[in-house]
């Protein structure tokens, strides 16, 4: 029995032992698990539980920390894709969110995401070699009831087979989005989604897509068609005019071909919130084009430059509050091609209380009445952006109607100040932010603005304004001392980029001179008598008289012959010089311009000088050989042109091409001379969009100013005589 005993207690410390042993092993393999590094190529963030490995040498997948929940593979080299791939992943964290992007993926299993039980974000983008049915069946190892999003971006797909989503049938997401942007699809079949009833946002921006069906895609509230070909907008209602996507709120249809659209483009959308139509090409806004859409409260209609016409009724949405019309570079002057009712405008939409009308050119001072009548029926407006609208002064009576007006935006105009400001700005009371900034504000003095304004007001931006550091800007100067500077201030009000973006423009030797260090004092700025002034004008000015004929009776015949001698060496130069000949050449000249100016530059500068000079003129859209590269085309007829014409904007300096070509004109010029060039200024530049290029050419030649009016008869004798000059003879130009 003993024995017995003994040996029993013996096998019983021995096996407790064994399990100690495996415990420790399970423990210290545990902690290794749990204390993985991440190590490169992985650099992770743990605030956000997120990894992410680059290396093209990659080729598989490395241990991460156990609380990493988004991982994202980029450019690694990734050929076999299937469960095992992933086990290093899958076996020690709880995977949300796997993207794989450019990881020259060849083969996908049908069991890759077999063992990925939490994911629910799933991201395979710029893979062109991966089978799109093979990637297909191995949808169908995905946990689909709880996936909420998944992208398949920059494929290279040109079509999509109709069951492509047929693994997405039993999600149970209330929420489920996908996203087929940069692709080459060319059409969407609505079959695609028959199997996706919980479909909420449909995302296919960047691909070629001409057409559209969505009868199946009830469920949609975001769909985004950005930059596709669409020429005509997609159908929405149904059989007996029931609509087809009763769920849409957002709709996003900006950087397309759409020319045209009226009261039937927008039918059976009653639920539709927002309306992207940025950048397409139609001329005229029909008349209720959007009175279908009930529930419609924001409207981006911005960068149409081809538009025209905005019929009486374009804006008839009663419940619009956001509407944003920049960068249409539209005339609301009243300009002679472009054509609206200003009391119309937006008289159907009195609930507005956004506009943005950045980039387009509002009525001048001769037309502030037009100013007014578009802007009367907007009682509710709280935000007004008029950012870079050729404003040159601002009218009365049109802020103060806006009673409950918080934002006011007159940023890059071309204000110099105004007069009565109780008439312009009123006692408005509620005007929070007013941004005045780079106008050409010369002084600020306590007329400028209602001090009730400058109670209410939080913010007040003048920086970067034509400041003049003069006596008159006493006033301004103190008010910012006792304000701004001064250690115990009452005021809220914030001066906006103060005093960094103050500066002193005027007189020229205080140009740059910050504002906080211009110090005039009472006695620097006491005026002197004018009676003292006047003698003294009038005193100099009848010295000055005297000694002027005094010098003309004495040296009468020394400036007649330095006259005659003038005019002889200018006579002897101009008969010497080798002319062109012009039968050289199959143009006149060659005209380089940028797109936006097309409209002068073909109606006005292209019409006068062929059809009153009797001159051939070159334009790329119109003599330019069909088919040929550009960059051929304008080397081609560049060299078959006698001189060159450079139509010099904001738009021309911006552009990528027109710099292409101004290089060539510097060549040109290198080989034939200064006079083989004359340089338009249609529009002056800003500072800003000034190039090395530009500065360059306007450096070493003089240039014409565009001007209408008064002035334009002279700035077309001065360009005729300039093109028709021979090349060599001394430039000129109108100042």
């Amino acid at each position: 029995m003993t024995v017995r005993k003994n040996y029993f207690v013996k096998e019983t410390m021995s096996n407790l032992f064994k399990w100690i042993f495996l415990l420790q092993i399970v423990i210290i393999a545990s902690e290794d698990m749990d204390t993985v590094q991440c190590k490169y190529p992985c650099s992770c963030n743990f605030k956000t539980k997120s990894a992410t490995c680059n290396a093209r040498h990659l080729r598989y997948i490395p241990r991460l920390p156990s609380d990493i929940k988004t991982v994202k593979f980029v450019q690694n080299n990734f050929t076999y894709l299937d469960k095992y791939f992933f086990r290093n992943l899958t076996s020690n964290n709880r995977i949300v969110t796997l993207n794989l992007t450019d990881n020259l993926i060849h083969y996908i299993s049908t069991n890759a995401f077999l063992e990925f039980k939490y994911l629910m974000t799933l991201d395979i983008s710029k893979e062109p070699n991966l089978n799109i049915t093979m990637l297909q069946q191995s949808l169908y190892s995905l946990p689909v009831r709880q996936m909420s999003f998944i992208q398949f971006s920059g494929n290279g797909w040109r079509t999509l087979p109709t069951n492509f989503f047929l693994p997405f049938i039993n999600s149970y997401r209330t929420s489920f989005s996908i996203s087929l942007t940069r692709n080459k699809l060319q059409s969407i079949d609505s079959k695609l989604f028959l199997f996706l009833l919980n479909l909420k946002t449909l995302n296919l921006a960047w691909n070629s897509i001409k057409n559209v069906t969505l009868e199946n895609a009830i469920s949609v509230r975001v769909l985004n068609l950005n930059s596709n070909f669409v020429r005509d907008i997609p159908v929405w209602c149904g059989p007996r005019n029931k609509t087809m996507v009763p769920n849409l709120q957002k709709l996003y249809l900006s950087d397309n071909s759409i020319a045209e659209m009226d009261s039937f483009s927008f039918r059976c959308l009653g639920n539709l919130k927002i309306l992207n139509l940025d950048a397409n090409n139609f001329r005229t806004l029909q008349s209720n084009t959007f009175s279908e859409l009930q529930s419609l409260n924001t409207l981006y209609i911005s960068e149409n430059t081809r538009l025209k016409t905005i019929e009486d009724y374009a804006f008839n949405v009663s419940s619009l509050q956001f509407l944003y019309f920049t960068r249409n570079h539209y005339q609301f002057n009243k300009g002679i091609h472009y054509n609206y009712n200003p009391k119309n405008l937006f008289m159907q939409c009195p609930d507005l209380e956004q506009l943005d009308m950045s980039y387009n050119n509002l009525p001048t001072r001769n037309q502030y009445n037009y100013f007014r009548d578009i802007f009367r029926p907007l009682v509710k407006l709280k935000i007004l952006r008029l950012e870079s609208t050729s404003m040159r002064s601002l009218p009365y009576y049109a802020f103060p109607t806006m009673k409950y007006l918080q934002i006011l935006d007159l940023q890059k105009n071309l204000l110099q100040g105004w007069n009565r400001s109780d008439q312009v700005f009123g006692t408005n009371s509620s005007l929070k932010i007013l941004n005045l900034r780079s106008n050409l504000i010369r002084v600020v003095n306590k007329t400028t603005f209602p001090s009730s304004l400058l109670f209410s007001l939080d913010k007040l931006d003048l920086g970067e304004n034509y400041f003049s550091c003069s006596c008159d800007q006493m006033w301004f100067r103190d008010w910012i001392r006792t304000n701004f500077e001064s250690k115990i201030s009452y005021s809220k009000l914030m001066l906006v980029g103060y005093p960094e973006y103050y500066k002193c423009k005027l007189p020229g030797d205080m140009r740059g001179v910050p504002l906080q260090d211009y110090n005039p004092t009472d006695d620097n700025c006491q005026q002197a008598n004018p009676l003292i002034i006047t003698i003294s004008l009038l005193t100099g000015a009848g010295i000055l008289s005297f000694l002027v004929i005094f010098i003309m009776y004495r040296c009468q015949t020394n400036i007649r012959n330095y006259l005659y001698l003038c005019r002889f060496y200018k006579n002897k130069k101009s008969g010497y010089i080798q002319l062109d000949n012009c039968e050289d050449y199959e143009y006149h000249a060659f005209i380089v311009y940028c797109d936006a100016d097309r409209n002068w530059v073909h109606n006005v500068c292209v019409k006068k000088l062929e059809n009153e000079e009797g001159m051939k003129i070159c334009i790329h859209h119109r003599d330019f050989d069909i088919g040929e590269p550009v960059t051929g085309n304008i080397e081609k007829y560049m060299s078959k042109c006698r001189k060159v014409i450079v139509v010099m904007s904001n738009n021309f300096a911006e552009s990528e091409w027109c710099q292409w070509e101004v290089d060539l004109v510097h060549e040109r010029r290198r080989r034939q001379g200064k006079g083989v060039s004359l340089l338009i200024m249609l529009r002056s530049i800003d500072s800003k969009h000034m190039t090395n290029r530009l500065r360059a050419l306007l450096d070493s030649t003089p240039h014409l100013t565009y001007c209408s009016g008064v002035g334009e008869k002279l700035f077309w004798t001065a360009f005729i005589k300039g093109l028709r000059k021979p090349i060599g003879h001394p430039p000129f130009a109108v100042v």
